[in-house]
């Protein structure tokens, strides 16, 4: 039985509601403590390290390029619930996201909403901002409009690659900022991110939230892919063996590689670890070769032999040792 339009109408809103997030998520990064879908207050909640908050209504139209006849009705709607919520918490930001380029059905201010627009209410012309302003006289307690701004992200069509072409971009110049030389990254993040969003917002839960860490972290694992490793590391082992590491235990790798408090441990140690007279690159395989013993408990459950479990923890402490710049820059422009 084909899904019905209403059915196929709330799966676009809410994916939308996902590619919304995951782009105010990016441009708000540095200050970001927590990312919430469906929260207490809005769609889309940003809680800031300072304790305020970006509050936003996500606001969908399938054919958004044609069709204005509803864009009106969800700015009255947007405005009602932002004015409500800014009087409940400690807020920033007042945002509705939408993908029409003509958000207020107003000849004259269709140009200003122009592609990937972010319009404060000062910013537009006065015919809108009498639409946005009437609205608000019929509220007992309206939202300050010096906190209300109006945001386009284009996002139509059934052809993937043009509907999410702005977020794509978004992510790619989120990675450029870091510098990170990663072939596929971007992909792999958007993957990574609509999944982890997805799984979280789709139960509808105000009390499932991101933290900052639970988003950053999935590039951090992608930057340290064990199959990313070098030949110095490679040349210790006899290829099959290797080889046979990497592909039968990545389940593994992957579990390991995804535990911050591993990660964290591991760094720790190797920046206490001396190794005189070596270079940086010979250090981290001088830790990798003669420290693997100490990590046999983090590796009590797997049940392979004991070479092959030393041959899998050195994979992994290399990999995570020979990518600590990579990591530190991470964390560095997240302000994580």
């Amino acid at each position: 039985m084909p899904r019905s339009r209403r059915a196929d109408a709330v799966i676009f809103g809410f994916d939308f509601q996902v590619n919304a997030a995951i782009v105010l998520m990016i441009e708000n990064i540095r200050d970001l403590e927590a990312l919430r879908l469906e929260g207490n207050y809005e769609d889309i909640e940003l809680k800031l390290n300072g304790g305020g908050y970006i509050l936003a209504q996500a606001k969908a139209i399938e054919k958004s390029s044609s069709d204005f006849s509803h864009v009106r009705e969800n700015l009255k709607k947007t405005l009602t619930t932002l004015s409500e919520a800014s009087h409940n918490t400690l807020v920033e930001k007042l945002i509705l996201i939408t993908n029409s380029p003509n958000p207020l059905n107003d000849k004259d201010s269709r140009s200003v909403f122009y592609g990937d627009a972010h319009r404060s209410f000062d910013s537009l012309p006065d015919s809108s901002k009498s639409i946005i302003s009437g609205y608000l006289a019929k509220l007992s307690q309206p939202l300050n409009t010096d906190k209300f701004m109006i945001q386009v992200l284009p996002f139509e069509t059934d052809d993937e690659d043009e509907r999410y072409k702005v977020v794509k971009n978004k992510i790619d110049d989120f990675i450029g900022s870091m510098n990170l030389n990663i072939p596929g990254l971007g992909k792999k993040l958007m993957t990574t991110w609509h999944e982890d969003i997805f799984k979280n917002g789709s139960k509808k839960d105000a009390s499932i939230v991101l933290g900052k860490k639970d988003v950053i972290w999935p590039i951090i694992v992608i930057a340290t892919d064990i199959e990313r490793c070098d030949e110095d590391l490679q040349e210790e082992f006899d290829s099959s063996t290797y080889d046979e590491i990497v592909h039968r235990y990545r389940d593994i790798i992957d579990s390991c590689c995804e535990r911050c408090d591993f990660f964290i441990k591991v760094l720790y140690d190797y920046n206490d670890y001396q190794s005189p007279g070596k270079k940086p690159r010979e250090k981290c395989l001088d830790f990798a070769m003669n420290k693997w013993s100490d990590y046999l408990s983090d590796f009590e459950t797997t049940d392979i032999d004991d070479e092959t479990k030393q041959g899998l923890i050195q994979v992994i402490l290399y990999s995570i040792v020979r990518n600590r710049l990579s990591i530190d820059k991470i964390k560095r422009e997240v302000n994580l």
